[in-house]
Protein backbone atom coordinates (compact mmCIF):
# COMPACT_ATOMS: atom_id res chain seq x y z
CA UNK A 1 0.00 0.00 0.00
CA UNK A 2 1.31 3.45 -0.85
CA UNK A 3 2.23 5.76 2.02
CA UNK A 4 -0.16 8.40 0.67
CA UNK A 5 -3.06 5.94 0.95
CA UNK A 6 -1.99 4.97 4.45
CA UNK A 7 -1.77 8.65 5.43
CA UNK A 8 -5.30 9.20 4.13
CA UNK A 9 -6.59 6.30 6.27
CA UNK A 10 -4.74 7.62 9.30
CA UNK A 11 -6.33 11.05 8.81
CA UNK A 12 -9.78 9.50 8.44
CA UNK A 13 -9.27 7.56 11.68
CA UNK A 14 -8.26 10.79 13.44
CA UNK A 15 -11.36 12.54 12.07
CA UNK A 16 -13.54 9.68 13.30
CA UNK A 17 -11.89 9.67 16.73
CA UNK A 18 -12.45 13.44 17.10
CA UNK A 19 -16.09 13.10 16.00
CA UNK A 20 -16.69 10.45 18.68
CA UNK A 21 -15.34 12.56 21.53
CA UNK A 22 -18.03 13.57 24.03
CA UNK A 23 -19.60 16.94 23.16
CA UNK A 24 -19.75 18.32 26.70
CA UNK A 25 -17.51 18.25 29.72
CA UNK A 26 -18.33 15.49 32.18
CA UNK A 27 -17.08 14.95 35.72
CA UNK A 28 -15.12 11.94 34.46
CA UNK A 29 -12.60 11.90 31.65
CA UNK A 30 -12.98 9.26 28.96
CA UNK A 31 -10.06 7.30 30.50
CA UNK A 32 -11.56 7.47 33.99
CA UNK A 33 -14.90 6.31 32.63
CA UNK A 34 -13.19 3.44 30.82
CA UNK A 35 -11.47 2.25 34.00
CA UNK A 36 -14.68 2.51 36.03
CA UNK A 37 -16.57 0.56 33.37
CA UNK A 38 -13.88 -2.14 33.46
CA UNK A 39 -14.23 -2.35 37.24
CA UNK A 40 -18.00 -2.62 36.84
CA UNK A 41 -18.00 -5.15 33.99
CA UNK A 42 -14.97 -7.19 35.15
CA UNK A 43 -14.79 -6.84 38.95
CA UNK A 44 -12.14 -9.57 39.16
CA UNK A 45 -9.75 -7.38 37.10
CA UNK A 46 -9.45 -4.94 39.99
CA UNK A 47 -5.77 -4.16 40.39
CA UNK A 48 -3.86 -1.37 38.65
CA UNK A 49 -1.72 -3.86 36.73
CA UNK A 50 -4.72 -5.86 35.50
CA UNK A 51 -6.51 -2.65 34.48
CA UNK A 52 -3.42 -1.54 32.58
CA UNK A 53 -3.17 -4.88 30.79
CA UNK A 54 -6.86 -5.12 29.90
CA UNK A 55 -7.19 -1.49 28.76
CA UNK A 56 -3.87 -1.17 26.94
CA UNK A 57 -3.17 2.01 28.92
CA UNK A 58 0.30 2.54 30.35
CA UNK A 59 0.53 1.84 34.07
CA UNK A 60 1.46 5.49 34.72
CA UNK A 61 -1.74 6.69 33.02
CA UNK A 62 -3.79 4.14 34.96
CA UNK A 63 -2.20 5.34 38.21
CA UNK A 64 -3.06 8.98 37.43
CA UNK A 65 -6.65 8.05 36.59
CA UNK A 66 -7.01 5.94 39.71
CA UNK A 67 -5.67 8.75 41.88
CA UNK A 68 -8.25 11.14 40.38
CA UNK A 69 -11.04 8.57 40.76
CA UNK A 70 -10.09 8.01 44.40
CA UNK A 71 -10.09 11.77 45.05
CA UNK A 72 -13.56 12.04 43.42
CA UNK A 73 -14.83 9.25 45.69
CA UNK A 74 -15.54 6.92 42.78
CA UNK A 75 -13.36 4.03 43.97
CA UNK A 76 -12.07 2.65 47.21
CA UNK A 77 -8.77 0.87 47.67
CA UNK A 78 -8.18 -2.22 49.77
CA UNK A 79 -4.64 -3.32 50.57
CA UNK A 80 -3.73 -6.90 49.75
CA UNK A 81 -2.94 -8.97 52.83
CA UNK A 82 -0.27 -10.92 50.94
CA UNK A 83 1.54 -7.88 49.51
CA UNK A 84 1.32 -4.50 51.21
CA UNK A 85 2.43 -2.68 48.04
CA UNK A 86 -0.53 -4.03 46.09
CA UNK A 87 -4.19 -3.18 46.44
CA UNK A 88 -7.55 -4.08 44.98
CA UNK A 89 -10.04 -1.53 43.68
CA UNK A 90 -13.77 -1.36 44.19
CA UNK A 91 -16.46 0.86 42.69
CA UNK A 92 -18.34 3.05 45.20
CA UNK A 93 -21.96 4.23 44.92
CA UNK A 94 -20.61 7.61 43.81
CA UNK A 95 -18.50 5.81 41.21
CA UNK A 96 -21.50 3.92 39.89
CA UNK A 97 -23.55 7.13 39.65
CA UNK A 98 -20.72 8.99 37.86
CA UNK A 99 -20.12 5.99 35.58
CA UNK A 100 -23.75 6.07 34.44
CA UNK A 101 -23.57 9.84 33.78
CA UNK A 102 -20.18 9.51 32.09
CA UNK A 103 -21.31 6.66 29.86
CA UNK A 104 -24.33 8.66 28.72
CA UNK A 105 -22.06 11.55 27.76
CA UNK A 106 -19.29 9.47 26.21
CA UNK A 107 -21.54 7.05 24.33
CA UNK A 108 -23.95 9.63 22.88
CA UNK A 109 -21.79 10.30 19.77
CA UNK A 110 -21.55 6.53 19.17
CA UNK A 111 -25.33 6.13 19.35
CA UNK A 112 -25.82 9.13 17.07
CA UNK A 113 -23.46 7.67 14.47
CA UNK A 114 -25.06 4.23 14.82
CA UNK A 115 -28.54 5.69 14.24
CA UNK A 116 -27.40 7.55 11.12
CA UNK A 117 -25.43 4.67 9.55
CA UNK A 118 -26.58 1.41 11.13
CA UNK A 119 -25.01 -1.25 8.89
CA UNK A 120 -21.81 0.71 8.23
CA UNK A 121 -21.35 1.41 11.93
CA UNK A 122 -21.96 -2.21 12.88
CA UNK A 123 -19.49 -3.40 10.24
CA UNK A 124 -16.94 -0.84 11.42
CA UNK A 125 -17.14 -1.87 15.09
CA UNK A 126 -17.02 -5.55 14.09
CA UNK A 127 -13.75 -4.96 12.23
CA UNK A 128 -12.46 -2.58 14.90
CA UNK A 129 -12.95 -5.38 17.42
CA UNK A 130 -11.04 -7.80 15.18
CA UNK A 131 -8.22 -5.27 14.69
CA UNK A 132 -8.02 -4.70 18.45
CA UNK A 133 -7.61 -8.47 18.88
CA UNK A 134 -4.69 -8.38 16.41
CA UNK A 135 -3.13 -5.56 18.41
CA UNK A 136 -3.55 -7.49 21.66
CA UNK A 137 -1.94 -10.59 20.15
CA UNK A 138 1.00 -8.57 18.84
CA UNK A 139 1.73 -6.52 21.97
CA UNK A 140 4.54 -8.82 23.03
CA UNK A 141 6.30 -8.57 19.68
CA UNK A 142 9.14 -6.23 18.80
CA UNK A 143 7.81 -2.85 17.66
CA UNK A 144 11.09 -1.70 16.11
CA UNK A 145 10.25 -2.75 12.57
CA UNK A 146 10.39 -0.92 9.30
CA UNK A 147 7.48 1.44 8.61
CA UNK A 148 7.70 1.92 4.85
Amino acid sequence: MEWTDMMHYQQQMQKLARALLPPRKAVLTASECELLSRLYLQPEQNTPVLLSQSSGMKIEAVSRCLKALHEKGCIRKQRQTTDERSYRLFLTETGLTELKKGCECILQPFYDLWRSSKEDFEAFVYYADRLAAHIEKGQGKNRDHEVL
